[in-house]
């Protein structure tokens, strides 16, 4: 009975942050679509999302950014609870929880973006470097317990590590006439896999798969 009151409780508890991550995920894009109408004269070819912070509409992509580190978190806590490996598992777990408050220092310090005369402006750029390492990280740690679920989400993860580890160093050196496209370009690959994830997690919520069982 305790085992079973457990497996309950661990559906739940993914279910719960399945839907958290996918409100966070859809919340960042549609604060970006939002921002863009509002913001005058913002072109989202040349212009950065952290620029979209700087205007009096600023809220606006805080917002989103907030609720997208809510997910993050979120999935941190639910992947943790599902015990799909040691040492890389936790670890993933927990850098996926440290992407999360990252993402929230980044929406705090995203009106100090590009300005050099105020000590927010490195703490910005800090964690622009931070999500970077973590965001490769997490889902190439994560990837190996994810082959417990299917070998499609182990080729997944580690294929947007991959992906990620290899094309978001080159944001540094798009022209700035480009880099407002290109950032929102590596933004859709953390978005989609933060929102496979927390499909994943909903689907483990509503029983379709057993983790426990793997």
């Amino acid at each position: 009975m305790t085992l079973k009151y457990e497996q309950r409780q661990s559906s739940k508890l993914s279910l719960i942050c399945g839907c958290i991550g996918l409100v966070g995920c859809i919340a960042a894009i549609a604060t970006d679509f939002i921002g863009i109408i509002v913001v005058e004269k913002h072109n989202p070819i040349s212009d950065t999302i952290s620029s979209l912070a700087i205007e009096k509409a600023a809220w606006i992509q805080d917002t989103g950014l907030d609720l997208f580190a809510a997910g993050l978190i979120a999935c941190a806590i639910a992947l943790y609870a599902w015990h799909l490996g040691k040492t890389k598992w936790k670890a993933g777990t927990l850098m996926l929880a440290l992407l999360g408050i990252d993402v929230l220092l980044i929406a705090e310090h995203n009106k100090y973006a590009g300005r050099e005369d105020v000590s927010g402006a490195a703490i910005h750029i800090y964690c622009v470097y931070a999500l970077g390492i973590l965001f490769t990280l997490v889902p190439l740690l994560l990837a190996f317990g994810l082959r417990k679920v299917s070998r499609k989400w182990f080729r997944l993860s580690l294929g947007t590590a991959i992906a990620w580890g290899i094309l978001s160093p080159i944001f540094f050196f798009i022209p700035t006439s480009w880099d407002g496209i290109y950032e929102r370009f590596l933004s859709l690959i953390m978005i989609g896999w933060v929102a496979a994830i927390s499909v994943l997690l909903f689907q483990r919520g509503q029983g379709v798969f057993d983790v426990s069982s793997k």
